[in-house]
């Protein structure tokens, strides 16, 4: 019965883990349509919290910081004057 308990009590916080990281990829999403590609980014769970997940958040962040590089405080093209 404690083993069943163990594995139940395991399974809960795997599916709450794996709530708050779609929950994050959503909230990603959602900013990243309004252009709010920095605070999506933000949103981005942590490859640390995740590290079955890391490719995919890997993939997530460069998509965004890309995104957020070419428009941002730090865009390398200079406009013409």
């Amino acid at each position: 019965a404690m083993e069943k308990e163990k594995s139940d009590t395991q399974k809960k916080e795997q599916e709450a883990k794996d709530k708050k990281f779609k929950d994050g990829m959503v909230k990603a999403d959602e900013l990243e349509k309004e252009g709010k590609f920095r605070e999506a980014w933000m949103k981005v769970p942590e490859i640390t919290d995740y590290p079955e997940k890391a490719d995919e958040i890997r993939k997530r962040k460069s998509e965004l910081s890309n995104q957020f590089s070419s428009t941002g405080l730090f865009a390398t093209e200079q406009p013409s004057v």
